[in-house]
């Protein structure tokens, strides 16, 4: 499974790029840092609602229900602040969970996924250096991210990772998208 994570940024024809990229895309995960709940939702109804049920969305636990999306993402300093009561409501969702980890330690059973990494050198973040730690004893329900691309994906799935999450190999492209994504699903079920 290949994750896309939307650009932390405004960009250029996002809505455009996002419905083209959804129509060959596993999952994406729609995460604005800074965003209120009101700009989610603007963003959620321009896209397309067929694709709703793959997006996961990060830290805006009303919107999960009201749109139908696939789930609710929890970045690893919001789960770590969060209340038992809190994190029980995220339960109660009935929707996959997510949460970003930076060493190789399942934070508990309600996680369906995790985030794990940085896995290599960023793309999106320069200077943000891979963790080879994170390589090793990697939890099976892992996704890897940092530096993923269609370069090094295969390399991703035979370390172990049930999957494999992408940001700057989309974003920061002059290319469609969509395209990249193919190259890198291509060579996530090719193993290379």
């Amino acid at each position: 499974m290949i994750w896309v994570i939307t650009s932390p940024e405004r960009i250029y024809e996002e809505v455009e790029r996002i419905n083209q990229l959804m129509t060959v895309a596993d999952v994406l995960l729609l995460r604005k840092p800074g965003w209120m709940e009101e700009e989610y939702a603007a963003l959620l109804e321009q896209l397309r609602p067929a694709f709703r049920n793959r997006i996961m969305i990060g830290e805006q636990p009303a919107l999960v229900q009201q749109y139908g999306l696939m789930g609710l993402h929890l970045s690893e300093k919001k789960r770590l602040q969060a209340s038992p009561g809190e994190l029980s409501d995220y339960a109660a969702l009935g929707v996959p969970l997510s949460t970003s980890i930076h060493r190789p330690v399942c934070p508990g059973k309600m996680w369906r996924h995790l985030l794990l990494g940085p896995v290599f050198d960023s793309i999106s973040k320069p200077g943000y250096a891979g963790n080879s730690a994170v390589t090793k004893n990697i939890p099976s329900n892992a996704v890897a991210i940092g530096g993923v691309n269609a370069a090094n994906v295969g390399t991703v799935r035979s370390m172990g990772f049930s999957g494999a999450a992408v940001l700057g190999a989309i974003w920061q492209e002059r290319y469609d998208p969509a395209e990249v994504y193919r190259q890198i699903k291509t060579a996530w079920v090719a193993g290379r």
